[in-house]
């Protein structure tokens, strides 16, 4: 069993070894993409803080100034005063970036444009839409499957447990680099457990998430939106929507603008609730996009056991629900899924290698005494 064992690990590690290359190597570099995107593009995304800000509609005016062929499908609000505002495009990766004391357009980019954006698309789906989310998502959970398997077959005999825990730093490369292996991946392993967990719950969220949340509390994590009064006619003003929002949840922090992806839907005014975990909320105010009627209000501290599951997924996922900390923690477990990935690799082609070369000789051994027979 030890040994069936050993050699699904081997080759499970191996076939993944690629992918847990790319995802802990880019997931640690992304941590903190959205503060080192502003410090590298101080054009277009921080701005000076003024008093007053512009009418969300004047932004709304203004991204569909700057691309007027296409469909803003996000307004993403500032977080901070001196931070910009941001629309994002529907069928695009085209984000605009406005300042919103001003509502001047400071500019308009293609978020593969920075070298940030592009890793976070290939940490998401492999910059392969659907089909690589697919991938990433079937890849953690066989990642879960791999650190439980390692850590059986490091779990030390009764006694050994002090022994366990040492790096033979004076024995061959192969052997540190194996002491190396199994003790990162012990060291981190539970927390490399919850990322792939909730990776994968989120890659994977139509196919295995949704169904087991609501076979687990009888109702799945989300219901179907409510639907615009009308098919066609003038909208609605934002900035009321957003007033009505704000008077619904008093201490509630707005944080983005979802805008109606068809003439019958609505505009989903999203809001982080005090003690919320998720960075940008999981409680949405929905607007009739014509009238600017109140649809529904969704508060996560009242939705159902699997809203409030699903809420963590992304926080767990990127370490904000512990502030700076855990994020810069989730930095080592990045660094440490890649290690992992290269020691396992470096180990078993070394292996191979020494084996091949002690065949070599054995058979230049044979061949010699056949000669000299």
């Amino acid at each position: 069993m030890r040994k069936a064992a050993s050699w699904l690990h081997r080759y499970l590690g191996l076939a993944l070894a690629g992918l847990l290359l790319v995802s802990g190597g880019t997931g640690a570099f992304i941590t903190f993409s959205s503060e080192i995107d502003a410090a590298f593009n101080p054009s277009l995304r921080q701005v000076e803080a003024q008093p007053e800000a512009v009418s969300i509609d004047t932004l709304a005016a203004g991204a569909r100034e700057a691309r007027p062929r296409d469909t803003i499908r996000l307004i993403v609000l500032p977080t901070a005063p001196g931070d910009a505002a941001e629309a994002w495009y529907a069928g695009s990766r085209m984000r605009a970036y406005l300042d919103p004391y001003s509502g001047q357009i400071l500019g308009v980019r293609d978020t593969h444009d920075s070298l940030l954006g592009f890793l976070t698309d290939l940490h998401i789906n492999l910059i392969a839409g659907d089909i690589g989310k697919a991938v990433l998502g079937w890849a953690g959970l066989a990642t879960i499957v791999l650190i439980g398997l390692g850590t059986w077959l490091w779990w030390p005999k009764p006694g050994r447990w002090q022994q366990a825990f040492k790096i033979k730093w004076g024995a061959s490369p192969v052997r540190v680099w194996f002491d190396v292996h199994k003790l990162a991946g012990v060291l981190v392993g539970a927390f490399l457990v919850v990322i792939a967990t909730t990776g994968s719950a989120l890659a994977l969220y139509d196919v295995v998430t949704q169904p087991l949340l609501a076979t687990l509390t009888g109702k799945g994590p989300s219901t179907a939106p409510p639907v615009s009064s009308r098919n066609a006619g003038e909208a609605a003003s934002l900035d009321t929507m957003v007033m009505q929002a704000k008077a619904t949840f008093p201490e509630g922090r707005v944080t983005r603008i979802v805008m109606p992806a068809h003439p019958q839907a609505a505009v989903a005014v999203r809001m982080q609730l005090p003690g919320e975990a998720h960075q940008l909320g999981r409680t949405f105010v929905f607007f009739d996009q014509y009238n600017g009627k109140l649809l529904r209000a969704d508060n996560i501290f009242q939705a159902n056991a699997a809203a409030r599951i699903y809420s963590w997924l992304y926080p767990l996922h990127t370490g904000y629900y512990g502030g700076t900390v855990t994020r810069a923690m989730n930095i080592l477990f990045g660094m440490s899924l890649s290690l992992l990935a290269i020691s396992g690799c470096w180990i078993w082609m070394r292996n191979k290698f020494v084996k091949r070369r002690a065949d070599l000789r054995k058979r230049i051994v044979i061949r010699s005494n056949k000669v000299a027979n």
